[in-house]
């Protein structure tokens, strides 16, 4: 059976018990990273009843579909059909699927002020394509002092002024935006990590995404870790892991944290900023603002934060 096949028009078929996860960005951290991890486990996770789908056998209808939920413009008849295509007669009882820009464009981040502005309807028109699913939100934060300068250099329609406007940048607040999802998706769980932790809280996100939990191990489980630390760090690091098997999730997590910091990649180095009015004083305030932004949302209901 190929990855790209016609998809059936009836009802989704077995989707009564079955939960989708649903990672949802932010934009600029992990990317598509989380799929293309979790997919080399993929056939070992399916026995477990976890779905992991390449996003290029759902994402273009996937998007048609979230559109056109928007403008109330699709039936459960279609979005049956789509997820009858995702499953594809598979075993599941969860199923996994990234849509890492649905917050928002880059060129509009900072639309009306505030940080993705539409992020609650948005989210509410990806659930909408699943009617009759349990669904959760999956979400990768990141520091604003480095996620405006990035998606500003990301885009080419808007200059420096136009692309902020009036916004007060010390203002930009992710418990707003996590409270519009669950606003607007009131039945959802979300789950969310700093994106600046995920070198060493990747193997947790991993778990959580696919409902495994603790203790489960995946062959991916280094792959962010790899992108910030040496070659030989990596190698002994895995090593280490290996020959102590019976280490809590929290003792490894220390122990990545301990051998990043020794073997940091000098490739992997902060890029400067330079925008209108940003000084060092400035991105050092907003970062604060950011972590004392992250334990607020910590305690807002529904939320689960990973690290």
């Amino acid at each position: 059976m190929t990855e790209q096949q016609s998809l059936s028009t009836a009802p989704a078929q077995g989707s009564e018990g079955l939960t989708v996860a649903l990672h949802i960005g932010a934009p600029f951290t992990d990317e598509d990273q989380l799929v293309w991890s979790l997919r080399k486990d993929a056939g070992r996770l399916l026995k477990d009843g976890v779905l992991v789908r390449r996003p290029g056998t759902y994402m273009k209808e996937l998007t048609d579909l979230k559109g056109r939920a928007a403008k109330a413009d699709v039936s459960e008849e279609d979005c049956g059909a789509f997820l009858d295509g995702v499953l594809r007669e598979a075993d599941a009882s969860r199923v996994v699927l990234s849509m890492s820009s649905i917050l928002g464009m880059p060129a509009w981040m900072l639309n009306g002020g505030r940080l993705y502005k539409n992020a609650g309807a948005n989210t509410a028109a990806l659930r909408s394509v699943f009617p009759q699913t349990r669904c959760e939100f999956f979400l990768g934060l990141c520091n604003p002092a480095t996620l405006v300068p990035t998606a500003f250099g990301a885009q080419t329609q808007k200059d420096w002024y136009d692309f902020s406007g009036d916004t007060d940048l010390m203002a930009l607040r992710w418990s707003e935006v996590v409270g519009d999802i669950l606003s607007a998706n009131p039945e959802c769980g979300i789950t969310v990590w700093c994106n600046e932790e995920t070198p060493v809280v990747w193997p947790q996100v991993l778990g959580q995404v696919t409902g495994q939990g603790a203790g489960y191990r995946f062959a991916g489980e280094t792959d962010i870790l790899r992108q910030a630390m040496t070659e030989e760090g990596t190698r002994r690091l895995e090593a280490y892991l290996t020959a102590r098997p019976k280490l809590s999730e929290a003792q490894r997590d220390q122990v990545r944290e301990l051998f990043l910091s020794y073997f940091h990649s000098e490739d992997a180095v902060e890029e400067e900023i330079d925008l209108p009015g940003w000084s060092q004083g400035f991105v050092d305030t907003m970062t604060d603002r950011y972590f004392e932004d992250v334990e607020l949302i910590r305690n807002i209901p529904g939320v689960t934060v990973i690290g």
